[in-house]
């Protein structure tokens, strides 16, 4: 086990591509039709709407006109499968290596957390999919509270809700800029970049 999860008592999970895979270039498979997949890729995941899902703030439906919008196209079986996709992307995740880490982390009496852009709804159903998610002692999602990494906001709801200081906790994440906002608000942080090629194998 790596060091830096002895370091500290409380350590906080981000959950794509730490926890659970989170890969768009597998999810998208099945969606689109090939003729169309790489425009609708590009729709969805290269458009800069993709992060909306995240706040909580729009439904799939609206966010699926912005993305056929982005795509210029009007096809009625797009829009569905767009709609598709946003409802349903979770159930194409896989367990990580990381996720291997909570049962150990739990007997050795370290508090567990998750702090995660995600949509709250389909956050729901990945953990009743996910079993490590009851050893969990809490967490953030953005689709709840309506505001995503790497705002410091975020980070404080998450910090004040479960009652401790920054300094005393371990945040874990794969993106640059949100270990970035971590490290301002006092946490010791782990830019984590292994868990994209790593599954737990059956």
């Amino acid at each position: 086990m790596d060091r830096r999860l002895l370091e500290k008592d409380i350590i906080v999970f981000d959950i794509g591509n730490v926890l659970v895979r989170f890969d768009p270039h597998q999810i998208v498979k099945g969606y689109f039709p090939p003729e169309r997949e790489v425009e609708l890729y590009n729709a969805v995941f290269a458009s800069g709407l993709w992060p909306i899902i995240d706040t909580g703030l729009m439904t799939n439906g609206d966010l699926a006109l912005m993305m056929c919008r982005a795509a210029h196209t009007d096809r009625p079986e797009d829009y569905l499968a767009i709609c598709d996709l946003l409802d349903t992307f979770y159930e194409h995740e896989c367990p990580l290596n990381a996720s291997k880490w909570l049962p150990e982390l739990k007997k050795m009496g370290k508090k567990l957390y998750y702090l995660s852009n995600y949509a709250s709804p389909a956050l729901e159903r990945t953990m009743r999919r996910f079993p490590f998610f009851q050893l969990m002692d809490g967490g953030v999602v953005s689709g709840r509270e309506h505001v995503c990494k790497p705002a410091p906001r975020i980070f404080r709801i998450l910090c004040e809700r479960y009652g401790f200081e920054p300094a005393d906790a371990l945040f874990i994440d794969d993106t640059l800029i949100n270990v970035e906002a971590a490290r301002a608000e006092g946490f010791s942080v782990w830019h984590y970049t292994d868990g994209s090629a790593e599954d737990v194998p059956d």
